[in-house]
């Protein structure tokens, strides 16, 4: 068989079911393998939408999402997804066809170094150089992708070589997620970690999204949670559910920057950080995150993460799960009587805190039911409303992100996931491939105008596939994130409103009839006593769905 037909079969007998791509001239011998092979191809307009894709399919099930694009200009086009799967930890396989190796000497059009372009943003990134170790190679690709820390990695696939008759494969291991392969833990060290929980006084829980990411993470991380009565915060920049919502222990995301997150932590007098990035900021902030003296404990599947900016007193470079449970375990046993009441009154504190707070914030929003336009915090609001339980959520709202994490419950692992870079474009496509991988809950997308225009093109590829996703479109005509920005850092032009280039309008874009354009059922909300019918109806169809929803243009500070 040929080489193409080989790899199809190779990547069908590793249980990839679903090819992202979007076809060139150097892809054709590759997708003329399809021919009598049962993989689902989905095909996107632009590269952005198919990786973007694979990416989200990839987060929400585990395993490996594959994306084919074409050569140096479909690859950079995907470069900004792809470096959102490196922050992820997403097992992405990314392909792209490469010009005839006979011609490359040559420099023919759309040619480059794939690989140079490729290796920043991947675990390994390898060009195919002979057509019988084409299947090899995609066994390693698939092998590295699923090795803890988990990640994407890049193929290049030369046309020629695509056609060149190759041996039948032996069937592939399943390209499912691996058993984590990091060390046990130490009885002393988890004694020591122990030890110094079960004296806190005031102990608190950072979850990062290696939680969400490990199995059983979440439920593991709150009942070790509730049995020390320790207040939870989710890493700066959590883009994925690491504890319930919903949950009285649950304080939120800490805001990525330092004075923000000492402020958070500053009575803290031991803090337990599991599967977080100690920690990715926006902005620079004087100081560090911890007070001086206060034991940090680590617990990191990644040990490029163990002590990367900060220094820590107690590291664990093992599985999240395995680990947060031995320490629960222990932790349960070990506490004494007083220490137990002492837990037992802090979840009693905290639930009452956080009951007023939920109490107050929906008070808030309910209060700005007739205003207008609508504000953000009222179409959070009332999108939480209507939302089936099991829902999930796809976020690149930018602005309205406090809203979004305030309001919407995310009670279930598995029911947010969001652009780990701030990269915009990525969530358009992502819910394609959430949808694809959870097909029985409803995949509701929340997103700023601004970023709908990145990838527009996804509305087609959801049209094609008849996927139920209602993407929510928070329009403020702006890049609101931006003039919010200037405001916060002061700037000249923010006093006197002048935002180079911020400004949507003139012509406003219309984000119905580009939707009808694309086959996809689509309204506009104006008005606050209209959203909730709207959305409602939205979220009912059958097929994809977008709400147009003119919200609030005024500039508030922070980013």
């Amino acid at each position: 068989m040929h080489a193409a037909a080989a790899l199809m079969t190779a990547l069908r007998s590793a249980g990839v079911r679903h090819l992202f791509g979007n076809p060139g001239t150097t892809e054709l011998p590759f997708l003329d393998a399809l021919d009598g092979s049962d993989l689902h191809y989905v095909v996107g307009l632009q590269e952005a939408t198919v990786v973007a894709a694979a990416d989200g399919y990839a987060q929400a099930t585990g395993a490996v999402g594959v994306a084919n694009v074409h050569v140096a200009p479909g690859l950079a086009n995907a470069l900004s997804i792809l470096h959102n799967a490196a922050r992820s930890r997403s097992p992405v396989l990314l392909t792209a066809g490469q010009q005839d190796t006979r011609l490359l000497v040559h420099e023919p059009i759309l040619a480059g170094d794939l690989v140079r372009m490729a290796e920043p943003f991947t675990k390994w990134a390898h060009e195919i150089g002979r057509a019988d170790e084409a299947v090899s190679a995609l066994q390693r690709a698939l092998t590295i992708a699923l090795t803890p820390p988990t990640g994407p990695v890049f193929l290049s696939l030369p046309m020629d070589l695509m056609t060149e008759e190759v041996e039948a494969p032996a069937p592939l291991a399943r390209a499912a997620p691996s058993a984590p392969r990091p060390g046990v833990p130490g009885t002393a060290d988890v004694a020591r970690a122990c030890g110094l929980l079960a004296g806190a006084r005031a102990p608190v829980i950072v979850a990062g999204d290696g939680v969400g990411r490990a199995p059983d993470g979440v439920a593991t991380l709150t009942r070790l949670a509730e049995v020390l009565g320790a207040r939870v915060y989710g890493e700066p920049i959590y883009r994925r559910t690491n504890f319930p919502g919903d949950h009285p222990l649950w304080r939120g995301g800490l805001y990525p920057s330092p004075p923000a997150v000492r402020k958070a932590l500053d009575d803290a007098d031991v803090v337990l950080i599991a599967g977080a990035d100690v920690f990715t900021w926006f902005l620079h902030g004087p100081g560090g995150p911890f007070r001086p003296g206060v034991p940090v404990i680590q617990i990191a599947d990644d040990p490029r993460q163990v002590g990367r900016s900060y220094p820590v007193d107690l590291a664990f470079t093992t599985a999240i799960t395995p680990t947060l449970r031995l320490i629960g375990d222990e932790l349960t046993e070990r506490l004494s009587d007083p220490q137990r009441a002492a837990a037992a009154e802090r979840r009693a504190q905290l639930e009452r805190v956080r009951a007023d707070f939920v109490a107050r914030t929906r008070a808030a929003a309910e209060a700005e039911a007739e205003r207008a336009p609508i504000s953000p915090a009222y179409l959070m609001h009332a999108l939480a409303g209507v939302l089936p339980d099991d829902a999930i959520i796809v976020d690149e709202s930018a602005s309205s992100l406090p809203h979004v994490l305030r309001h919407l419950p995310f009670k279930r692992p598995g029911s947010f996931y969001g652009s780990k870079t701030g990269t915009l474009g990525w969530a358009m496509g992502a819910a394609i491939g959430v949808q694809l991988a959870e097909p029985r809950r409803k995949v509701v997308v929340t997103i700023g105008d601004g970023s709908v225009m990145y990838a527009p093109q996804a509305l087609w590829t959801a049209a094609h596939e008849r996927l139920p996703i209602t993407y929510v479109v928070a329009n403020n005509a702006s890049y609101a994130i931006l003039k919010a920005g200037m405001a916060t850092l002061g700037l000249a032009g923010a006093k006197k409103g002048f935002y180079p280039g911020m400004d949507l309008t003139a012509p406003e874009v219309d984000y119905v009839r580009l939707a009808g354009s694309l086959g996809v059922r689509a309204v506009s909300v104006q008005k606050s006593r209209e959203l909730h019918d709207a959305l409602a109806e939205s979220l009912a169809h059958r097929g994809p769905s977008l709400v147009d929803v003119s919200i609030d243009r005024g500039v508030k500070g922070g980013v």
